[in-house]
């Protein structure tokens, strides 16, 4: 039939509603009205089936603590992915109940029950759901993308630590339509839940007029876990309630101590787990054909049609080991970086990874600091990656060649992790990285760190790195890190310390540090008042934080930070998923004469440019927040600032050179019109005005819309418009508001710059499963020459894509 055949043939079965080439089963209940048109079908048959069987069932009650539930094994099940939960196979099922709530009120009984049948077979493991529901008509479903209804829909979540080790857990969550989304629970990690990797599993959902209930069948070749003929899997069941933001979960959870998973339930004494030897072959075809402005003749020309051809592989060396391969990877799929406000930064902006390669396994390269950033791998010719996890210690290496396009040629990326665990929930590491550009260039990092919890609430993070770059047969420049940070988890009192020492000859060219030459010292402590259950308050509270910044030598010898900051802020939490928080802040910046070296006044006579240093002492913010998490048929974040601010001068390394007045605001609203279609926008701006005379420095106004509509789990089509307007002034003594030069070999004014752009996207998608996809895409790059002059608008590049891959599992 060959790769298009295979292709077509998923494609027909899938719009045909039933089962595809991949197994999996959709309600065949799609569009506008989907809600209603199964309402009343199922969570009524389901129920009348429960109360028959459940006798026969094992019931464990995780209120009364009942959490280790024996392997409920079924060989031969006969089950069809619809989410009735009808089958008499279901009747051996374990029988998860008594959730208890954590958010917001910590211990008491779930306000709506949750039902969880369990089955363990010899191919995969099954959930069988029913989210009874007191209030059916405000369960919140839609349509949703992958991974993109946490916001916004009622949902049911599943955590599987496989190693049972208390550091890492497969999640799998579902809407009630049965709408997946997949990720990585990581301990210690900012975001918590990675929810960038995707597996292969199926799921069908169905809402009636007593709650929800979902199916769940996840394939033991889409699990890592131990090889070992018997072993204990560590299970946690949570429900989250959109409308009011009650969240419940089988294991009782505290905020008082500091592991998630070392306080969830357990699937105990499994056998004869054989996944079988894992093969994923996803070949990759894609088309193209771009256009763009010529810079010598003005004219716009595209090219003609290309095509290209690549391939991934994922091939199970062990039940715990995985190797991941790409050739000639393409990822036009990749929605664009959102566009960022760059008129006044000091820094490098960071964004997050996207490509699908470079997901899989990225919690193991967690770390405190981001000494591995894929996203230093800008256009791979080929990648190879191995992760896994063998007894206590989790590996991954990914070995790369860039094509950079640097004069210094195509660099050879190689990143080493390797993590070990330690008592209950600590961990132990290493990280070595190395980027060696064709013998011209080498940059290589090695660095430790530890993630040690005490006392099972306090949680003590270290580490400590060194970095050599330089070329051959010149000196090496080397370079060290360290930090250390203490925290306390309680649901009430909250502290945290840190101390940051960077040197100035620290470089991580595959990884990604903000700053260097710099010593940080910060500590914070917070208090939170919770209301009883149902209070119209549900949580409040102040905080109060301390920031410190010093040049390193300066630190070391003593004296007086460069940068401090002092914030008291304030937040609350009301019933319905409304919230908001209040900060003022104080800020204060000391830069020694020495680093103005080489700025000068714009005159007759260049003096040298020295801004007096209390103009930079007692600066004020003041920032408000609030959101409503979803209301009806919308969810909206609103923000708001008024603070003082330094104008740095990027030419002479982030010194502050004035003082303005800054004056920001951002708005981001969903609407939900039906179960199928999405709208967002969004609005940012910040003005900066001169505070001697009110002048504008700068301003940014980066408006974003999207709009989404999904025919069925599978076929989408999406549209982004998004037009970035951003003008800078130039540089101004703050006193006499004369120019000021930057003198080199020659001088120069920083005169400002300016620009505004124009960003349109059109996709149409079509993805059954992970890795097998139909992508038709168009973009276009537009510019103006003046702000928001949309009818002076012209084309400077736009491009025409169509993507097919085809995931095959061998």
């Amino acid at each position: 039939m060959g790769f298009y055949g295979f292709l077509l043939l998923g494609a027909g079965l899938q719009v045909a509603g039933v089962s595809g080439v991949h197994g999996e089963a959709y309600p065949d209940t799609t569009g506008a009205d989907t809600v209603a048109s199964i309402q009343g079908e199922v969570v009524a048959s389901a129920s009348r089936v429960t109360a028959s069987r459940a006798a026969e069932a094992s019931v464990y009650d995780g209120s009364l603590r009942e959490l280790v539930v024996p392997q409920p094994r079924l060989e031969e099940p006969s089950i069809r992915l619809d989410g009735r939960l009808d089958e008499e196979a279901w009747e051996a099922g374990a029988v998860l109940s008594g959730f208890t709530q954590y958010d917001p009120t910590e211990g008491i009984a779930a306000t709506q029950e949750t039902r969880v049948r369990v089955l363990v077979t010899s191919e995969a493991i099954l959930f069988g759901i029913q989210a009874f529901d007191g209030d059916p008509d405000g369960v919140r479903a839609t349509l949703a993308q992958r991974d993109g209804f946490g916001r916004s829909d009622d949902y049911v979540r599943v955590l599987l630590d496989t190693f049972n080790d208390n550091r890492r857990a497969y999640v799998f969550q579902v809407n009630p339509l049965g709408v997946q989304g997949d990720g990585v629970w990581v301990e210690g990690s900012r975001r918590e839940i990675d929810w960038n990797p995707d597996f292969l599993w199926e799921s069908a959902g169905r809402v009636g007029p007593r709650g929800y209930s979902v199916e769940m069948k996840i394939p033991l070749n889409s699990l890592r876990f131990p090889d070992a003929p018997v072993q204990d899997w560590g299970l946690q069941v949570m429900r989250r309630i959109q409308r009011n933001g009650f969240e419940a979960s089988w294991a009782p959870l505290t905020g008082e101590r500091a592991s998630t998973l070392a306080q969830s339930g357990r699937l105990q004494g499994l056998e004869g787990l054989e996944p079988g030897r894992l093969l994923d072959v996803n070949p990759v075809v894609t088309a193209r054909r771009q256009g763009g402005l010529d810079s010598e003749t003005g004219r716009f020309s595209r090219s003609s049609p290309t095509g290209d051809v690549g391939m991934n592989l994922t091939y199970g060396l062990t039940s715990n080991l995985t190797l991941d391969a790409t050739y000639n990877p393409d990822f036009s799929q990749v929605e664009a970086d959102a566009g960022q406000i760059t008129v006044n930064e000091r820094f490098a902006l960071y964004f997050p990874e996207k490509r699908p390669f470079f997901l899989e396994g990225t919690d193991i390269f967690s770390m405190p600091r981001n000494l591995v950033y894929t996203r230093s791998i800008a256009n791979p010719v080929g990648a190879a990656k191995v992760s896994g996890k063998v007894g206590g210690v989790s590996v991954a290496h990914i070995g790369a060649l860039d094509r950079s396009g640097s004069a210094t040629g195509d660099p050879v990326v190689n990143l080493l992790r390797v993590k070990g665990d330690v008592g209950g929930s600590s961990t132990v590491g290493m990280v070595y990285t190395d980027r060696t550009a064709s013998g011209e260039s080498f940059n290589r990092v090695l660095g430790s760190d530890a993630r040690i919890v005490l006392a099972r609430r306090y949680t003590l993070d270290v580490m400590a790195a060194a970095s050599a770059d330089g070329r051959p047969e010149e000196d090496t420049r080397w370079g060290s890190l360290f930090l250390a940070s203490l925290s306390r988890a309680s649901r009430s009192l909250s502290l945290r310390a840190s101390f940051e020492d960077v040197s100035r000859g620290f470089r991580a060219r595959s990884g990604f540090i903000r700053r260097v030459g710099t010593t940080q010292v910060d500590g914070r402590v917070g208090y939170t008042w919770r209301g009883e259950a149902g209070a119209l308050v549900e949580r409040w509270g102040p905080s109060l934080s301390l920031e410190g910044y010093w040049e390193r030598p300066a630190f070391w010898d003593g004296k007086a930070p460069r940068e401090t900051e002092l914030s008291l802020s304030f937040s609350a939490s009301f019933r319905g998923n409304v919230g908001g928080y209040l900060s003022l802040s104080r800020d204060s910046y000391t830069f020694p004469a020495a680093d103005y070296e080489g700025l000068f006044l714009d005159s007759p006579e260049p003096t040298p440019f020295r801004p007096q240093a209390q103009l930079f002492q007692g600066l004020w913010s003041l920032r408000l927040r609030s959101w409503i998490s979803r209301w009806e048929g919308a969810r909206i974040s609103l923000g708001a600032s008024l603070s003082e601010t330094p104008i740095f001068h990027r030419a002479g390394g982030g010194v502050p050179a004035d003082v303005a007045e800054r004056l920001s605001g951002d708005v981001d609203l969903t609407l939900y019109f039906t179960s199928s279609f999405t709208g967002e926008m969004g609005l940012r701006h910040v003005t900066l005005l001169r505070k001697r005379d009110g002048s504008r420095y700068s301003s940014a106004t980066i408006p974003r819309l999207e709009a989404r509509y999904q025919f069925s789990r599978a076929l989408f089509v999406r549209g982004i418009g998004e037009y970035s307007s951003q003008r800078r002034g130039g540089i101004l003594d703050p006193v006499s508001g004369t120019p000021v030069l930057s003198c080199d070999e020659d001088c120069r004014s920083s005169d400002g710059s300016s620009s505004h752009d124009l960003r349109l996207e059109g996709l149409v998608g079509y993805e059954p499963s992970p890795g097998t996809v139909v992508y038709l895409g168009y973009s276009r790059q537009m510019d103006s020459p003046t702000a928001f002059g949309l009818g002076e608008v012209r084309t400077r590049a736009d491009g025409l894509f169509l993507k097919m891959s085809y995931r095959f599992r061998l």
